[in-house]
């Protein structure tokens, strides 16, 4: 089965993430920055529920993803506000986040 895009954006996202919470400081980086990797992660596991979700149950996965991406944009937008990282590297995953959450939106109406 091809990968949906919105799968293949979100695990490129993780990526970033993981290497965003290498270079945070220690004491942010067990804090703020595991949260958002942790709410992140949380999102994806709800993406991939939805894909292999009967259409009736599609849409809560997905209302749950978004939910959980919205977290993440928060934690992302806390870290940029302390410039706690590379204000680029914050503003490009925020970017591809802004995108994943457009797609699972898309998704979530053709549900309905």
């Amino acid at each position: 089965m091809e990968e949906l895009p919105v799968i293949t954006i979100s695990f490129e996202i993780y990526k970033k993430l993981l290497e965003l919470n290498t270079s945070l400081d220690r004491k942010y980086r067990y804090s703020l920055g595991e949260q958002t990797i942790k709410s992140w992660t949380d999102c994806m596991e709800q993406l991939l529920l939805a894909k292999y979700a009967p259409k009736p149950l599609k849409a809560s996965y997905l209302l749950k993803a978004n939910a959980l991406a919205e977290m993440s944009s928060m934690h992302l937008r806390a870290i940029l506000e302390l410039k706690l990282a590379n204000e680029t590297n914050v503003l490009k995953i925020q970017a591809r986040l802004s995108e994943a959450r457009r797609m699972t939106g898309g998704w979530l109406k053709s549900v309905h």
